[in-house]
């Protein structure tokens, strides 16, 4: 109940926050990382001079394959399909479809039009799941257990790094989103490094 609250409550700050915008803002395409394969996000700064600044977003993934163990296995073993979701590889799960909403701030190191950014923020995101089968180890055996799990809703706290480059109508960002276990991830790990492209235009 606590973390839905504070969820609700850093939404409410947030979409303020766009209602009274200033310059500079843009709408991002957004590939990868928190946002899974693709989602678009508003992106602003508090103030026209600020350095800091902040994003709202939503993102869709979907997934095929039969093994939950990794890109070593996604992109080169005999299950390799295809994998989009950061929350199936840091939860050992296999997904179907994930939808995430990822909120932060961020502060930018630099000056012009070059740009290191830094952010923290939450993802509130829904999962639906396939049946999977998962590898138990103990001293005395190692065996397959057939197991379901349940489509859920479910959060995680957010760090992220890039390089940021602003034009005078054109931003580009790439970087890495680094999923971190926070009550409620239900993570199998502390937290996970995933690869982001931004690519946004100027309001």
């Amino acid at each position: 109940m606590k973390s839905t609250v504070l969820i609700n409550l850093f939404y409410s700050i947030f979409l303020s926050g766009i209602m009274e915008a200033k310059n500079p803002h843009f709408v991002n395409v957004e590939f990868l990382g928190a946002h899974n394969l693709v989602g678009l996000s508003f992106d602003s700064r508090f103030s026209e001079d600020s350095k800091y600044g902040f994003k709202i977003g939503v993102g869709y993934g979907y997934e095929d394959s039969q093994s939950s163990m990794g890109f070593n296995i996604e992109f080169g073993g005999e299950n390799a399909k295809f994998r989009t979701s950061p929350v199936g590889y840091v939860r050992g799960r296999l997904l179907k479809h994930a939808i995430s909403a990822p909120i932060s701030i961020y502060r930018l190191y630099g000056e012009k039009r070059h740009f290191f950014e830094l952010g923290i923020g939450v993802v509130p995101y829904y999962a639906e799941y396939k049946y999977n089968t998962e590898l138990l180890i103990d001293p005395t055996m190692i065996k397959f257990v057939e197991h379901k799990t349940e489509d859920d809703y479910r959060y995680y706290g957010l760090l992220q790094t890039a390089y940021r480059y602003e034009g005078d109508k054109i931003l580009v960002s790439a970087g890495l989103d680094i999923p971190i276990n926070t009550p409620g991830a239900d993570f199998r790990q502390f937290i996970g490094l995933y690869p982001r492209l931004s690519i946004g235009y100027k309001l």
